[in-house]
């Protein structure tokens, strides 16, 4: 398939997730694509009354999106926003039959390689994203909450309002635009990012930090953005492309690659699993309890005084 600047050209490191995702004829359902100039595009993530929480649906039209911006030859920019009230609240995990991809069932007896592309799937959109050969500015206001602010910092650009929040409770903040790349040992080995970087966190502090690009009044935002998205869509196409690839080969040869192979793997220990009763599982539980009785089940189950342990202290 074409690049944005000939059919020839793929870079090292990119695996494209997005290319594979056909943009011709689709409808977008969740998403707004719009070509804002010659050189900028803009993807609006569009289920506020979801608060634009990410599902399998959502991220494919994005992904398509994606595609459809790279095979421009004009265009050297895309902007990433959500509608509503937020950027993204992350994940969803209520979603219609039909918008989200099912577990794999242990009666089909998977092997662990059958796990391994599944997450390959479901992951690494994140890490093909991160090496799309144009320019990715992230646009944020409001929540901007687990997987969504992933996305948010897999772009190259980070703008957000003041007042936004940022937040990934349970496995910190992963920025790895071009400003910063703290997301991995032993940046976060060390007493201030793991004080600081694991609480949710406001626009400005992530400014203060390093872990955004800008923050700025709400009502200026957009205007911030685009002033930005104009200055960088002066750049040659190729330019960017290269500068990204190096970039990106750069942070594979210090562990990004195996860093996102060994989350998949860390996921195997959270979904392959065989249904037995002892265990709680998220997809069994769900099933027949709802999402609620999983958290209700798992809540017990977590706590150390109901299993006879160490009392805590204090």
């Amino acid at each position: 398939m074409p690049t944005g600047f000939g059919w020839w050209f793929k870079t090292q490191y990119q695996k494209n997730q997005w290319e594979a995702m056909e943009y011709r004829g689709r409808e977008y359902q969740q998403i707004i694509y719009e070509k804002l100039s010659d050189r900028i595009v803009r993807i609006t993530f569009n289920r506020p009354e979801r608060r634009n929480a990410l599902n399998d649906q959502m991220y494919n039209e994005f992904q398509a999106g994606l595609h459809r911006a790279n095979d421009d030859p004009q265009v050297r920019v895309v902007i990433i926003r959500g509608a509503g009230p937020c950027f993204g609240s992350g994940h969803e995990l209520s979603s219609p039959k039909g918008e989200e991809s099912p577990p794999v069932h242990p009666s089909l007896n998977p092997t662990l390689v059958d796990y391994f592309g599944f997450e390959r799937r479901r992951c690494g959109k994140q890490d093909d994203a991160q090496q799309y050969p144009k320019i990715l500015i992230s646009q944020v206001h409001g929540y901007c909450l687990g997987a969504s602010e992933e996305i948010a910092a897999i772009s190259d650009i980070v703008i957000a309002d003041e007042e936004a929040t940022f937040g990934v409770r349970g496995f910190t903040r992963l920025p790895f635009g071009i400003s910063n790349w703290p997301g991995y040992w032993p940046a976060e080995s060390n007493k201030y990012w793991g004080g600081k970087l694991a609480p949710e966190i406001s626009g400005r502090q992530a400014e203060e930090m390093g872990t955004i690009t800008k923050a700025v009044k709400k009502e200026d935002l957009e205007a911030e953005v685009l002033k930005w998205a104009n200055a960088l869509a002066q750049l040659p196409l190729e330019v960017i492309a290269i500068y990204k690839e190096w970039l990106c080969g750069t942070m594979d040869m210090l562990g990004m690659g195996t860093s996102y192979r060994t989350h998949y793997g860390k996921h195997h220990t959270l979904q392959y699993v065989r249904f037995r009763p002892e265990e709680v599982n998220l997809y069994k539980e769900k099933k027949d309890s709802s999402l609620k009785g999983f958290i209700k089940k798992r809540r017990a189950s977590a706590t150390v005084e109901d299993k006879g342990g160490p009392q805590r202290s204090g």
